[in-house]
């Protein structure tokens, strides 16, 4: 009785392991630092315009980053199944 083979390591297309990383993912996740780094600076800032401690501040900060980030990254998915369907 014959059982089927698991694929061995070097039946894997050598280009999978080789090929480097979209290079255009290095711009645009820098774009979405930045971007959540003005989220969050801007609401650390009204934060502490309002009279709150520091520390209320940057946690509101850290948690607006955190949010913007998410939301950045979610967006990604999104578009590449938009751009499946034309």
């Amino acid at each position: 009785m014959s059982t089927p083979q698991q694929p061995s390591a070097s039946t894997i297309s050598p280009t999978s392991a080789s090929e480097p990383a979209n290079s255009t993912w290095i711009p645009w996740l820098l774009v979405m630092a930045l971007f959540s780094a003005l989220v969050a600076a801007c609401v650390g800032f009204l934060k502490a315009l309002d009279g709150s401690p520091a520390t209320d501040a940057v946690l509101s900060a850290g948690a607006a980053f955190g949010g913007a980030a998410l939301l950045c990254l979610a967006v990604v998915p999104v578009i590449q199944q938009l751009r499946q369907r034309r």
